[in-house]
């Protein structure tokens, strides 16, 4: 018989238990404490959920509200539209075909907004939506009080025209909600009519599964479709784990870690933006595609992160994850603390966080964004390809933090970029790969009131397989400051410190490196051996990935892979 829609629940029973089996032979226990036991076993039990065709609703509250601590909820195939609090320490278990949907039809009464705004459309709507979609991607959202300054960036002529100077071309469709007027006005790709289009919105702001005030709890295989958030992990949701998620679209975040919650895992999960536009940044410098950067950032709700650690806790641990057509891929931070003149929150958010193994394509902005104390974290094994600003330094305060064994490919217009303010954090950037067209490293501050400087940092044993070298020409001001040595670069004149030779000690510039499909050197490359033994480098200790024996030669080599 197939499964009906709805719950069904299946108790352990005692005697499946092999300590209450044994306990209940035992003949000097007393009875309360078997009684006691027995409760505490029968509590635990799996909990099926099925929904039918139509979309029952609450099932998932319902399924959570008859949990107990413990509990695992099993999801069959099918579309849930709802959301979630988990508040209890339970598990989650999806697999292929089950979805958590937080789009609803949009229904309005579109109307031509008049002769002020050819091409627009407009309808009443008392409450601004979350988000809106069209045939299931996210249309770019105006947000009403950073779009009022006149000129060409004023909603009405964006709405009306596009961008200066792309138009509807890279945009291809844009709204915004008036909030004084109660109304949406909408610009929809040419030909295409509201009659026929398939119009959804996200109706609140909220994640698709919030977990907050419970700890161990576990979410796995679950695929997230239009929400405000993926999954958010707040308050005392220490030692959430969520593995093997699936996020196809999102409007804010796809997953945050926020309140301090530590000791997370977000592993082997898939993110995506779901937008409209093109998410894959063009590699050459094309300002009329920047306007979709432009949009967002300056007209509209700001960046889109795939993995957000936003006043995390300690420990958390982002691994294997593949996050592609994102606005900002993995960020831990505070945009309170992004200059030296703002005091830092808290120097343990954040502290002791592993991001390792992740893939990241095509951002919009950078890849990777570390900020706040940074103590104690660790960045390797990464693979950042047609990123727009690869990893980005937005002042790091303490330290010490790790970023090694990565690959950054074709990142474009910045690979490693300090920018904001100085980075008084003790920081090591060692035995990364960088392939592609712009320098590896860039000086360039946007907030700093004071001149540019990290002296705490160290750049050793890279690999800058780049066209344009090593450093890019360093704003006026901004002092070269760091430690480097043996780095090899493909360029000849690409020494941040020309003709200063003990600046630099071990480095080799202008040397031929080829690379295979994997970017990695032929064995003959001048990378081999060039590296500097790092097993004794940090105050006497190796640096992590660096300990005695993970070379293979001579000496270490350059980049992020040993090659023979």
């Amino acid at each position: 018989m197939a499964d009906e829609p709805g719950l069904r629940v299946t108790y352990c029973s005692p005697m499946q238990s092999p300590q209450l089996r044994q306990l209940t032979t035992h003949p000097v226990l007393p009875l309360g404490l078997l009684l006691s036991l027995a409760s505490l076993t029968l509590q635990a039990a799996e909990i099926s959920v099925k929904p039918d065709a139509t979309g029952t609703p609450q099932l998932l509250k319902a399924a959570l509200a008859s949990a107990a601590e413990g509990d695992v909820l099993m999801l069959k195939p099918g579309i849930y539209r709802e959301t979630l609090v988990i508040d209890k320490r339970i598990t989650i278990k999806g697999g292929p075909g089950v979805i958590l949907e937080g789009t609803v039809p949009l229904v309005a009464d579109w109307q031509p907004a008049g002769a002020e705004l050819p091409g627009v459309l407009t309808a009443p709507l008392s409450t601004q939506p979350a988000g809106l979609l069209l045939d299931g991607k996210f249309i770019a959202e105006l947000r009403f009080d950073r779009a009022q300054k006149s000129g060409d960036w004023h909603w009405k002529t964006l709405l009306k025209k596009g961008p200066p100077l792309s138009g509807f071309n890279e945009i291809k469709a844009l709204w915004i909600w008036h909030p004084k007027e109660k109304r949406a006005y909408l610009r929809l790709p040419d030909g295409i009519s509201p009659a026929t289009a398939q119009l959804t919105m996200v109706a609140q702001d909220k994640p698709l599964i919030a977990v907050k005030g419970a700890a161990g709890v576990v979410i796995e295989s679950l695929e997230l479709i239009g929400g405000a958030t993926g999954i958010s992990i707040g308050e005392g949701a220490d030692r959430t784990v969520v593995r093997g998620c699936r996020i196809r679209s999102y409007e804010d975040t796809g997953i945050g870690i926020s309140g301090t919650a530590g000791q997370c895992t977000v592993e082997q999960c898939e993110i995506t933006r779901g937008a409209m536009e093109e998410w894959a940044p063009s590699m050459e410098h094309n300002r009329a595609n920047y306007e979709i950067w432009r949009i967002h950032k300056d007209v509209g709700k700001y960046d889109r992160v795939g993995i957000n650690l936003f006043r995390a806790g300690v420990g958390n641990r982002i691994l294997n994850n593949r996050l592609d057509r994102v606005f900002d891929g993995i960020c831990l931070g505070d945009y309170k603390a992004e200059s030296l003149d703002d005091p830092l929150p808290d120097a343990t958010h954040g502290q002791g966080t592993l991001i390792a193994g992740n893939v990241i394509e095509n951002t919009r902005d950078s890849g990777i964004e570390l900020g706040v104390g940074c103590v104690e974290v660790e960045v390797k094994d990464n693979t950042l390809r047609r990123t727009h600003g690869g990893f980005r330094f937005k002042a790091p305060r303490i330290g010490p933090v790790f970023i090694h064994h990565n690959r950054l490919i074709d990142g474009s217009p910045f690979n490693f970029w300090f920018s904001m303010d100085s980075s008084p954090a003790e920081g090591y950037i060692y035995h990364n790969t960088i392939v592609g067209r712009k320098p590896a490293l860039a000086l360039h501050v946007e907030k700093g009131k004071r001149d540019f400087s990290i002296p705490k940092w160290h750049v050793l044993n890279n690999l800058f397989a780049t066209k344009e070298g090593y450093l890019d020409e360093p704003d006026k001001g901004n002092a070269v400051d760091f430690t480097s040595a043996h780095n090899v670069a493909l360029r000849k004149d690409a020494s941040p410190w020309p003709g200063d030779t003990t600046k630099d000690k071990g480095s080799r510039y202008g040397v031929p490196i080829t690379l295979n499909e994997q970017e990695t050197p032929a064995p003959d490359s001048a990378a081999v051996d060039a590296g500097m033994d790092l097993s004794t480098y940090w105050k006497g200790k190796p640096l992590p990935g660096a300990e005695k024996g993970t070379s293979k030669g001579a000496a270490p080599d350059a980049g992020a892979v040993e090659v023979r």
